[in-house]
């Protein structure tokens, strides 16, 4: 892995803790549509309403819900399990399944997606090249690292035989 190990929360985790993080994802997401509504109809009272002062009031109600609903839900879904790793985790194993293998960029080269993982929670960067070309969708792997049954910080990957 590159740059540290990455946190990976356990799929029974997110799975038992998907409703609960949809909801507060939920209430968060509405409370920041009122919020971004309420500074657009601002805006828009205004006279001397500039062109960019429109637009950056419509983009905030017509996209950023949709941003505080992903980062919201994943940090939900990220938080406990971190912080109990980082505190109690021991030497852990946890299986998975590969979601896809496809793509790299400049800040996540060599990346493995994790099936039925959330945005920002189920991927891994920096995955020896050679090891990610045989990997394919519904390959299940073994993440090794420190952590509890919730998730951990992987440090190695292998795959299920």
């Amino acid at each position: 892995m590159r740059f540290g190990h990455s946190f990976v929360p356990s799929q029974a985790y997110v799975s038992h803790h998907d409703i609960a993080a949809k909801s507060v994802a939920m209430a968060v997401t509405c409370l920041a549509f009122l919020f971004f509504c309420r500074k657009f109809v601002k805006d828009f009272q205004a006279s001397d309403i500039s062109t960019k002062t429109f637009l950056v009031s419509v983009f905030g109600v017509l996209v950023m819900p949709f941003f505080a609903w992903i980062f919201v839900r994943a940090t939900v879904l990220t938080v406990y399990p971190l912080w109990r790793a980082a505190l109690v985790g021991q030497d852990m194993q946890l299986e998975f399944s590969v979601g896809d293998t496809a793509g790299s960029s400049f800040r996540c080269p060599n990346k493995v997606d994790l099936a039925g993982m959330p945005i920002l929670t189920g991927t891994l960067c920096g995955v020896p090249g050679d090891f990610q070309k045989t990997l394919h969708q519904g390959s299940r792997v073994v993440l090794t690292g420190r952590g509890t049954a919730d998730g951990l910080f992987a440090a190695a990957i292998d795959v299920v035989h």
